[in-house]
């Protein structure tokens, strides 16, 4: 086991705020305490240097979750190297503060190593790259042991031009060497290793796209048929205020009438609603739009842990200064989609959560 990530090698580049957060306000958390967990995605740049927004999340959130760090290209680097030096400051970040830690993700077609697809400078047999998957699994479960509260286990396996399981044609390539029995294989493994965790399927587009949904449905009674330890459904959620609250709580509710719990894993509200708006003037009327759907939205996520169907909701960033939404999908387009504004402060749609006057 090597530990061989360079200092230098962290993006450090922090988004400097003016200001100071706002201690005045109640812990957003503590709204919601008996429904859901609320959570943020933390960059790793968030928690090595004291800044606003790194005491924003110690502050308003109860579940955080790696951006990058722990994703298995920073992880796993070499065959003959794992490397927690980044995943550990996230873990130490998290219990020197209380959070419950989500881990995102351990398979995915994207931000994977190209080593691991290769044997002999050639596609890797099914045999290596099962014995390098479960490997790698195992030795992540077992050196977070008792500090991961949830793992994304399998990240984006529905295809949205086929709406079956995502293939070479969809750049997957665990499907391509290991077939569709590596879904159920990483769960397996992952449950040896972390026998108390949360294991969630994650993917995107769910609550949108009824045939993907209904997709996601039959893949997980299929596993749960072969009693693959299946936990629940990740909902990424990156939504604008078009997309009708009703189909959220629609998709919710039918995994939930299926017994298959929901986890908001990625959630953002963009302000724009296609690729073709350029950017707006961010004025009240803008902001005031925004808080009255996260105030449906909430009031969704509400009734839907109220019929136990939903566990926790976790943001994509902590402010709209950070999100990855800034320039994307839009080259130059900037966006609002979180609680907190670029200085930190705290948004109508912070306001219309929580009630706050």
């Amino acid at each position: 086991m090597c530990v061989n990530i360079r200092a230098e090698s962290y993006d450090t580049e922090l988004i400097i705020m003016s200001c100071s957060i706002q201690q005045e306000l109640p812990p957003l958390s503590e709204y919601y305490r008996n429904y859901f967990n609320i959570g943020t995605a933390v960059p790793l740049r968030t928690i090595i240097t004291e800044n606003p927004e790194k005491e924003l999340v110690k502050k308003h959130f109860n579940i955080i979750t790696a951006e990058n760090c722990t994703k298995m290209e920073s992880v796993y680097p070499a065959e003959d190297c794992i490397d927690f030096t980044a995943a550990d400051r996230f873990l130490e970040f998290g219990k020197e503060n209380g959070k419950k830690m989500r881990w995102h993700t351990l398979v995915w077609h994207n931000q994977s190593p190209e080593w691991i697809f290769l044997e002999n400078g050639k596609k890797a047999s099914a045999q290596t790259l099962e014995k390098r998957l479960r490997k790698y699994i195992q030795t992540v479960a077992d050196h977070c042991r008792g500090q991961i509260y949830s793992y994304d286990v399998v990240n984006e396996v529905i295809s949205d031009k086929t709406f079956r399981l995502r293939d070479i044609s969809d750049r997957s390539l665990w499907y391509d060497i290991l077939g569709e029995e590596y879904i159920g294989k990483a769960f397996f493994w992952t449950k040896e290793a972390a026998p108390d965790a949360q294991l969630v399927i994650n993917d995107y587009n769910l609550e949108i796209i009824p045939q993907k949904r209904e997709a996601m449905l039959n893949l997980v009674r299929n596993l749960r048929r072969k009693n693959v330890p299946v936990s629940a459904v990740g909902l990424q959620m990156h939504i604008n205020t078009g997309i009708p609250v009703e189909s959220i709580e629609t998709a919710i509710n039918a995994f939930g009438s299926q017994g298959i719990q929901t986890v908001v894993t990625e959630m953002d509200v963009s302000v724009y609603s296609g690729n073709d708006e350029k950017r707006k003037d961010y004025t009240a009327e803008v902001l005031d739009r925004q808080a009255d759907y996260y105030r449906q939205l909430f009031e969704c996520f509400r009734r839907c842990s109220e019929r136990g169907f939903l566990s926790d909701v976790i943001f994509w960033g902590t402010t709209d200064s950070s999100s990855w939404k800034n320039n994307f999908p839009v080259p130059g387009r900037t966006d609002i989609p979180l609680l907190f504004s670029g200085d930190g402060k705290a948004k109508p749609a912070f306001y219309s959560i929580t009630g706050i006057r």
